[in-house]
């Protein structure tokens, strides 16, 4: 018996700890989804999304009817990852040979405002919230005394949030614990950017944006940030940003806004802008615009082509004043 016993367990021993299936051909994600390192542990460094369109050599599943699918993803370290079945589409050849991916498939034509760019007037943000750490030491010289700021860029429809993010990070976005959530993996350049462009750095406010809205780009967190400052770049550089500027301490309207929006960008593009207010004391002071864009970011030049095929939008506020720099 005991030898029974010992020999059961040295069978038991040598067994592979796991059991992938060994599979070949490609597997083409249709969704942007994390490509773990451990299925168990849920293990992504790096934070690594799968592209959707994008085809990756297949190795294996993780059982005879798998949920999960060992793939290749290039640049990633460790280049092995765990992505879930559904995320895509898989296919093999007779020989078990890895078959050539198909050519990708032409983009979608999206119909009405396919993004959100979201952007303050941090003065008056601050007014709202004097106590966040950003708004503690304003400065005249400082960019956002005459320039907008990153609030972010929200992929629509409204609700296409918080894409296959873990329970946990959800729950520290929701509840404003921004700083228990995962630094993102930027590049030392974009995060100088960053931190002057989204003064929000200093609250982790880029975390909590991530979290919610960039999980939902389709890419990493690096080129979610980059597309979104080309965009805020566009816009303080165009007759808009010059607007606010030259009439801090003053009122000015929605038309006169959206007349700024056509004249920048072309004609129509300030129907796709709404403005909103809040009421400070005996002033209404201007918080934020937000923005439709439709298309693909590449650079800063694209904003009056992306504005132009978003849906209009109501105007939100009629008027309010360019709060200058500094608490009231």
């Amino acid at each position: 018996m005991r030898r029974l016993l010992a020999s059961a367990l040295l069978l038991m021993l040598a067994l592979p700890a796991r059991a992938e299936v060994p599979l070949t051909g490609y597997f083409t994600a249709t969704s942007a989804c994390p490509a773990y390192q451990s299925i168990n542990r849920q293990t992504n460094p790096g934070q690594v999304m799968t592209q959707p369109g994008r085809a990756y050599d297949l190795v294996a599943g993780n059982t005879a009817r798998p949920t999960h699918l060992w793939i290749v993803v290039p640049g990633a370290e460790p280049e092995r990852r765990w992505v879930a079945v559904d995320c895509g589409t898989r296919a093999t050849d007779a020989e078990g040979q890895i078959a050539a991916p198909p050519p990708p498939a032409p983009a979608p034509t999206y119909r009405g405002t396919q993004y959100i760019l979201a952007v303050n007037w941090q003065p008056a943000f601050c007014e709202t919230s004097p106590r966040k750490p950003e708004c503690r030491d304003q400065q005249a010289d400082d960019f956002e005394a005459t320039n907008f700021t990153l609030h972010g860029l929200w992929p629509q429809p409204r609700g296409n949030e918080y894409c296959n993010v873990p329970a946990r990070e959800r729950q520290a976005s929701q509840s404003g614990d921004w700083r228990d959530l995962p630094r993102l993996p930027l590049s030392p350049g974009l995060q100088r950017d960053l931190d002057e462009a989204m003064p929000g750095t200093q609250s982790a406010l880029e975390r909590h944006e991530w979290t919610k809205h960039g999980t939902c780009y389709g890419t990493t967190a690096e080129q979610y940030y980059a597309a979104a400052l080309d965009m805020l770049l566009a816009l303080n550089t165009s007759e808009v940003a010059e607007l606010f500027a030259d009439n801090i301490g003053r009122k000015i309207t929605l038309r006169q806004v959206r007349d700024a929006f056509d004249s920048a960008f072309g004609r129509g593009a300030g129907e796709r802008v709404r403005m909103a207010c809040e009421p400070d004391g005996n002033r209404t002071i201007i918080t934020e615009l937000t923005i439709g864009l439709t298309g693909t970011i590449s650079g800063p030049d694209d904003f009056a082509s992306l504005i132009a095929v978003a849906s209009p939008t109501d105007g939100g506020c009629k008027s309010g004043m360019v709060d200058p720099v500094g608490l009231r």
